[in-house]
């Protein structure tokens, strides 16, 4: 581990450099747009509209975060030396940090518009856990898409992978796995074990999507050969 510590380091420029913030910044833009809503309006909301304006402020960090494996030049520049699962956690990692500290500025515009009695209901723990299961789907399908598919560019489909959620949770679920359930409901509890669930078997296919898939390396090989 630590002899990878230099590569790392090594590594943390110019993937910085490669990474699309201004997709990244015009994804998350909308998450304090909408959670400033009762402020702009001076709106006495109470912690279940909260609670939908933190997921809908949460699934558009989800749509920015569906861009973190793009890259253009992922077909042009050979067989690089750095192993995948190396270069893609160099990139989570870098793109972690502005995730954090956006998600508690939508936290903070929230608070903002809540009342003290809203927000003291207001749950914003379990919501966390909803916005980093998101996040985690959005990595995930973009690992299955660099692995399984010729995309170097899988965020837009990933994309609208992300936003369609919502909508096919609630027409395929049943009741006893709903997802998206009000606070203070019976169900809310095991929704959020559902989400606990989901966020961490999310990282835990990324984990398996990373590595680079050997058919590919045994084609190359077999089209070398071929031309020898």
């Amino acid at each position: 581990m630590t002899r990878r510590l230099p590569l790392v380091a090594a590594l943390l420029r110019p993937t910085a450099r490669s990474l699309p913030w201004t997709v990244f910044a015009a994804g998350w833009a909308l998450g304090p747009a909408v959670a400033a809503v009762p402020v702009l309006f001076s709106m006495d909301t109470p912690a279940d509209v909260l609670v939908n304006l933190a997921r809908v402020a949460a699934l558009s960090g989800a749509v920015g975060t569906a861009f973190v494996l793009d890259d253009p030049a992922r077909h042009t520049t050979g067989v690089p030396p750095v192993p995948r699962p190396l270069r893609q956690a160099v990139r989570a990692a870098l793109v972690l940090p502005p995730v954090a500290v956006w998600w508690a500025v939508v936290l903070g515009v929230l608070r903002r518009g809540a009342d003290a009695e809203a927000w003291a209901a207001f749950p914003w723990g379990a919501v966390t856990v909803e916005a980093g299961a998101l996040c985690a789907l959005a990595l995930a399908l973009a690992a299955a898409a660099v692995r399984f598919t010729v995309r170097s560019v899988p965020g837009p489909a990933v994309s609208g992978a992300v936003l369609a959620l919502p909508v096919m949770a609630g027409v395929l679920l049943p009741d006893r796995f709903a997802l998206f359930v009000p606070p203070g409901t019976p169900g809310w509890d095991d929704a959020h074990v559902l989400w606990a669930g989901a966020l961490a078997a999310l990282l835990a296919v990324w984990l398996v999507c990373a590595p680079e898939p050997r058919r590919r390396f045994g084609g190359v090989r077999g089209r070398r050969g071929g031309g020898d």
